[in-house]
């Protein structure tokens, strides 16, 4: 459940949390919807980000993970199920960032 900015909201999110304001009142439910009129809203009201349903974005570039994953198996990349490991591991993280 990534926390986006108001900015980078998109018709269609989904809330994972509750938006409360400084009063503490609900302003929008878990598991709302947004639209255009919402984000909008959202934005007027000075909220500056909210918790949207699904996976976060990778935090550091592609090439700092991949070079981390090939020093954490460098020792090991001779073994035949190692060396599989390490290439399942690659191509799932290649998929996180496409």
């Amino acid at each position: 459940m990534p926390k986006v900015p108001v900015n980078n909201l998109k018709p269609g999110m989904k809330l994972s949390k509750p938006v409360i304001n400084e009063a503490g009142m609900i302003l929008l439910g878990e598991g709302t919807e947004l639209s255009n009129a919402l984000i909008e809203r959202l934005h007027n009201m000075n909220v500056s980000s909210v918790y949207v349903e699904g996976a976060a974005a990778p935090q550091k570039p592609l090439e700092e993970i991949l070079s981390e994953l090939d020093a954490r198996f460098k020792k090991t990349e001779n073994e035949p199920n190692m060396g599989l490991l390490k290439k399942l591991f690659k191509e799932h993280i290649e998929g996180l960032y496409k």
